[in-house]
C-alpha cells in the first residue's frame, strides 16, 4: 500500500529550497508514495517543473492590506488545515524553515514528521535569539530534524541546541539530467576568460560586493576576464552603481534573472560563490554537474565538498578571495569527475529512512 507524505513550502518560484525541492519530487518512488504538495502562495516558475502525479495543497494566504483582516483570515485558515488534515498523512515535512504557516501544519499532519533545516541560523542568531528562534520555528516539535550540511548540524550542537538524537544530515538532490538537458539549449559566445556568479542580490548573505572589490584590483592589476552576474534582488542596484563609479561596464555584465542559468555555466571557465551564510550551496552541485571549477568561500561543508577536488576555497574576506581568484585566472583548476547518478541514490536511501521510520 502507498504511502501519503506531504511536503510544505512556501511557492515554487526561483531559489535554492525550491530549487532542492523540485529535484527531490523528480526523484521520488511513485509507485511507493502518494505525494502531495503544501503551497502557502500557489505560484513560481517553477509550477510547470513538479512530477504530475504531485497533487497540490493551496494555502492562498491572505495578504489583504487590513493588517486584522488579513490576520484574523490567515489564523482562521491555519485552524482549517489542522483540522481537516490532522494525521492524515503517513510522514510529513516542514520543508521551508522558516514559514510559519508551514513549520505550524507539518508536525499536524502526521505524527512522522521532519523538518528541514537549510541555513546556517547559528550565524544570524547567538544565545537567546538562538532558542528563540527554533522556538519560533517549532522545531523540537518534531520527531525528526533534517540538516542539509554537516556544518549545520555542528554548529547547532555548539551554540547548545540539543535535538536529542533525532538528526539526519544529507544534502539535496541535484536534477542533472534537467541540467545538462538546459545548458545544450542555447551556445553564449564568451569573449575571454569569463566567471560566472549566479545567486540573489542580496548582500547580507551573498557578499557580492567583495566580488566586486576582487575584480576592481585584479583589473587594475591587468587581468583581463569577464565576469558575468546572473540574478536580482534587492541590493542589485547596489551593484550596479559599483561597477558604473569603479568603471568596470567592460568585466561585469549583468543579465537579470533567467530561469535557465546553465547556458551561462555551461560557457564560463569557473563558478565563483562569495556567500558568508549558505545551507548546502546548489550552486555547488549545478557545477559539478556540469564540471566547472568552484571559487567559493568557506560556507556549508566547502571543505569537505569542494577543495582540492572541485575547487578552490576562500575565507569570506577580500585578500583571501582575491587570493583565490588570482590563483584560478593564473593556473586555472581541473576538477574530479562527478558522479551525479551515484549522489542521488545515497541521498534517496537517506530520506527513505526519514519517511519509513516512526
Amino acid at each position: 500500500m502507498k504511502k501519503n507524505i506531504i511536503f510544505c513550502v512556501y511557492n515554487l518560484d526561483i531559489g535554492g529550497i525550491e530549487t532542492a525541492l523540485v529535484s527531490l519530487l523528480n526523484n521520488l518512488d511513485y509507485q511507493k508514495y502518494n505525494v502531495y504538495l503544501f503551497l502557502v502562495k500557489k505560484e513560481g516558475i517553477f509550477l510547470d517543473s513538479i512530477p504530475k502525479q504531485v497533487k497540490i495543497m493551496d494555502f492562498n494566504i491572505c495578504e489583504s492590506k487590513n493588517i486584522l483582516f488579513r490576520k484574523m483570515m490567515n489564523f482562521l485558515k491555519l485552524q482549517y488545515f489542522k483540522l481537516k488534515y490532522k494525521n492524515k498523512f503517513d510522514f510529513a515535512a516542514a520543508y521551508a524553515t522558516t514559514i510559519k504557516a508551514c513549520t505550524k501544519l507539518a508536525y499536524q499532519f502526521s505524527k512522522n514528521n521532519a523538518i528541514w533545516i537549510h541555513g546556517d541560523f547559528t550565524k544570524e542568531y547567538q544565545g537567546a535569539a538562538l532558542k528563540k528562534f527554533v522556538k519560533y520555528i517549532n522545531a523540537q516539535k518534531y520527531s525528526k530534524v533534517v540538516f542539509v550540511s554537516n556544518s549545520i548540524k555542528d554548529n547547532f550542537a555548539k551554540a547548545g541546541i540539543d535535538f536529542k538524537g533525532k538528526c539526519f544530515v544529507f544534502n539535496n538532490f541535484i536534477d542533472y539530467k534537467r541540467i545538462k538537458r538546459l545548458a545544450e539549449e542555447k551556445n553564449v559566445k564568451k569573449r575571454k576568460t569569463n566567471l560566472v556568479n549566479v545567486s540573489r542580490h542580496e548582500e547580507k548573505s551573498k557578499n557580492l560586493l567583495m566580488i566586486l572589490r576582487c575584480v576592481k584590483r585584479l583589473v587594475r592589476e591587468g587581468y583581463d576576464f569577464d565576469l558575468w552576474m546572473v540574478g536580482d534582488g534587492p541590493n542589485h542596484n547596489l551593484y550596479t552603481t559599483f561597477v558604473k563609479e569603479n568603471n568596470l561596464e567592460n568585466t561585469v555584465f549583468f543579465l537579470g534573472r533567467k530561469s535557465n542559468p546553465f547556458i551561462y555555466y555551461k560557457a564560463a571557465d569557473a563558478v565563483v560563490l562569495s556567500s558568508v551564510l549558505e545551507g548546502n550551496p546548489v550552486v555547488f552541485m549545478e557545477a559539478k554537474v556540469l564540471g566547472k571549477p568552484i571559487i567559493t568561500t568557506n560556507v556549508s561543508d566547502a571543505l569537505i565538498d569542494v577543495k582540492d577536488k572541485y575547487g578552490i576555497v576562500t575565507e569570506t574576506d577580500d585578500e583571501s578571495f582575491y587570493e583565490g581568484l588570482k590563483q584560478f585566472l593564473d593556473h586555472g583548476f581541473h576538477p574530479l569527475k562527478f558522479d551525479p547518478e551515484k549522489f542521488n541514490n545515497d541521498i534517496l536511501q537517506e530520506l527513505e529512512k526519514v519517511i519509513g521510520e516512526n
